[in-house]
């Protein structure tokens, strides 16, 4: 084991990674809705931009996660399992739920303004659910597939099969094989929840000189691939699958190395809005868009600094509020609302 303080800073490359993958989701989404809507061309570097951060910036979010929980549970037991299934669905169900229904009230709203029409609404919130809730909705399913391991061995075999699902998947996809969206996203995503997992084996040396040496080849590597690869559109899905891993492996082990106090401190600080940004950034993105439109602006300057200011300026401000009001705040993270409920009791009656 590691002493408290080495463990303090070990945590400390997840927030910085967390903190790139957040911020690459909402400039991704953000870009894709200028190109669709028509408010910007697509052209070469969208292209190469665009399918490279998309090869990696959410399945770093898995691995995140994946780390997370193997560092923070116990779930070895049929008990301790369903308890914790419990708590993701509470946790990731209802924020997963609550924004996908005002997104599909919003589209319902807008129909003429929205750059995706609604689809049937249960379907969407259990079966095939929509950008970017789907994260929360595939992550909760690996967490009821996945326990946590008991040893590094047992974090072995569970990358190799979750390496086997990944090629399945790829093949299946490949040839054309129709899978419930649920079975897609085991198949296509465990592979890097099953990597945090692994990395969270406290043996596994990330600052050895061999780690420093494989991140600044899978960096080259990765983007050598891109720009040569990614310069028009491209679903070739194990070139995506071999680029993402180049990308994560780089972007974790830097991460974890090049850290200092500041950057530290501002990742940190800045997790707490992670969720709020992630499920509330496209809904604020897509209202000012529609308005701007509404007044004949389309100035492209315009649209970009409103819409990404209030993609990550307007969620931490609700977050801000929802803070001092469980109620609001069950909706965003019932975790935090349950926290500062208590919390409040406790100040009562004491």
């Amino acid at each position: 084991m590691v002493n408290s303080s080495k463990q303090k800073q070990y945590y400390y490359w997840v927030d910085n990674t967390k903190c790139i993958a957040c911020i690459l989701v909402v400039l991704g989404h953000f870009w894709m809705s200028m190109v669709v809507s028509g408010i910007s061309k697509e052209n070469v570097i969208y292209d190469f931009t665009i399918q490279s951060i998309y090869t990696f910036h959410v399945p770093l979010f898995f691995v995140c996660s994946g780390f997370l929980y193997q560092k923070s549970n116990r779930v070895h037991t049929i008990k301790s399992w369903s308890k914790n299934v419990l708590y993701k669905l509470l946790n990731l169900g209802v924020p997963c739920f609550t924004f996908t229904l005002i997104t599909f009230l919003m589209k319902a709203v807008f129909s003429n303004s929205v750059n995706n029409q609604n689809g049937n609404i249960i379907r969407t919130l259990f079966i095939s659910p929509i950008a970017p809730y789907w994260f929360l909705y595939a992550l909760f399913f690996l967490f009821l597939v996945t326990p946590c391991m008991k040893t590094k061995k047992q974090a072995e075999v569970l990358l190799a099969v979750a390496f086997a699902l990944k090629i399945a998947n790829i093949v299946l996809s490949a040839n054309n094989v129709s899978m419930p969206s649920i079975i897609k996203y085991i198949l296509g995503m465990l592979i890097w929840f099953a990597i945090g997992i692994f990395l969270a084996f406290d043996e596994i040396k990330l600052t050895s000189k061999i780690c420093k040496v494989i991140m600044v080849i899978s960096a080259v590597c990765a983007f050598a691939i891109c720009i040569f690869y990614y310069r028009t559109p491209k679903t070739n899905e194990p070139v995506k699958f071999i680029v993402g891993l180049l990308f994560v492996t780089a972007i974790i082990i830097a991460s974890y190395n090049f850290q200092n106090d500041k950057l530290n401190n501002f990742c940190n600080k800045f997790s707490k809005y992670f969720m709020p940004i992630y499920v509330m950034h496209t809904i604020f993105a897509a209202g000012i868009r529609i308005i701007l439109l509404k007044l004949g602006i389309t100035n492209i300057f315009i649209h970009t600094v409103l819409g990404l200011t209030l993609s990550f300026a307007v969620p931490i401000i609700i977050y801000k509020i929802a803070i001092k009001l469980p109620f609001i705040m069950f909706f965003i993270s019932p975790k935090e609302a349950i926290k500062s409920k208590k919390t409040n009791h406790t100040a009562e009656n004491s």
